[in-house]
């Protein structure tokens, strides 16, 4: 790898509606990426899986470090399980289940799951990492023991690519402006505010078109509704990169996000964002990349109307987006970032 770490991922075939293809002996390549992905098993809830755990346990005679991706399922449990076992340290990336918001969700069950099988195993690892201050400040809350290291997710935009029948396979009229959500459909994402912002901003722009795209995860196709909302269901990659190119505003709404990673695709190119003060993106209203707003539906609906009204602010804010991407974001400065991380860690100085 291009950070000096040779990397192997062990996951799960899960894939929303339609799983991915076994891999459980020979690994598939993903970006250069060699990846075994291992089928579903009891309990699915909780993304039971065959033959990871023996897998896992062969994997540990060779490897230097584990990185263990979310919590609340069975290959976290079983990876930071097998590790200690093994005596081999790992790291821990919650990816924001650790959230006021998140936690919030089924908040009794998290909690009881939380003292009963989470701590024990964040405890034990090497560091802990966030994605920003906001997620670090919810892991230094909890007291744990492991240091926390702070570094943001990146992005690979690829080049610039339109795709003219984006629009009219899921019929969204040609030339009109359109509000974009990318992301699940899930109660935490607040899908209620976003729609009811788009409606109130659309009042003085009929041709106002909004645009979700996302699988379902909690919240049905059936429950969104309204004129000119267009849902896509979960997009291909590339189709995602030629809808950001269509794109005037982006609106993430959320109780809680440790990261946001469609706020920066969308600055990636060059797009406007708006984000709720519930979401760690105060970097918004600092670089002036679009605006950083409360959760309700006025403000939401006010800023989209700002962002539509000025197209040349609209540009600079788009071209400040692009700066900040390009300097903070990039997957090569953030993989060799968290490169040295792991040495650190593995010489008893994280």
């Amino acid at each position: 790898m291009s950070a000096g770490v040779d990397v192997e991922v062990l996951t799960t075939t899960a894939n929303g509606d339609r799983e991915l293809p076994q891999h459980t002996e020979r690994p598939a390549c993903y970006d250069g990426v060699a990846v075994r992905y291992f089928p579903l098993g009891f309990p699915r809830r909780f993304f039971g899986v065959q033959g990871l755990e023996r897998a896992l346990q062969q994997e540990l005679d060779s490897a230097d470090l584990v990185h263990v991706h979310g919590i609340w399922n069975m290959p976290a449990w079983i990876a930071m399980r097998s590790c200690h076992k093994a005596g081999v340290p790992y790291v821990v990336s919650p990816r924001g289940m650790l959230e006021r918001g998140s936690m919030g969700h089924h908040r009794y069950r998290k909690m009881l799951g939380y003292h009963l099988l989470e701590k024990r195993g964040l405890r034990r690892a090497v560091f802990l990492h966030a994605t920003s201050t906001a997620e670090q400040a919810a892991l230094s809350a909890l007291s744990l023991e492991p240091p926390i290291v702070m570094l943001p997710n990146g992005v690979a935009p690829p080049e610039a690519a339109t795709n003219p029948e984006l629009r009219s396979r899921h019929g969204i009229p040609a030339g009109h402006p359109l509000v974009v959500y990318l992301g699940r459909l899930h109660p935490t994402k607040r899908l209620d505010l976003l729609v009811a912002a788009f409606a109130e901003a659309r009042r003085g722009c009929p041709e106002l078109e909004l645009v979700i795209a996302g699988r379902a995860d909690g919240v049905e196709p059936s429950q969104i509704g309204g004129d000119g909302i267009h849902l896509l269901g979960q997009i291909s990659d590339k189709d995602k990169w030629a809808l950001l190119e269509e794109t005037d505003v982006l609106v993430m709404c959320s109780d809680s996000e440790s990261f946001s990673l469609s706020v920066v695709e969308a600055l990636a190119r060059g797009v406007p964002v708006v984000v709720t003060k519930t979401c760690p993106w105060e970097a918004v209203e600092r670089h002036r990349l679009g605006f950083w707003v409360e959760q309700n539906v006025s403000e939401i609906a006010t800023a989209i109307v700002e962002v539509l009204n000025d197209h040349a602010e609209a540009e600079e804010m788009g071209a400040r987006g692009r700066e900040l991407v390009a300097r903070d974001y990039r997957w090569s400065s953030i993989g060799t970032a968290m490169a040295g991380r792991y040495e650190q860690a593995l010489s008893g100085r994280s």
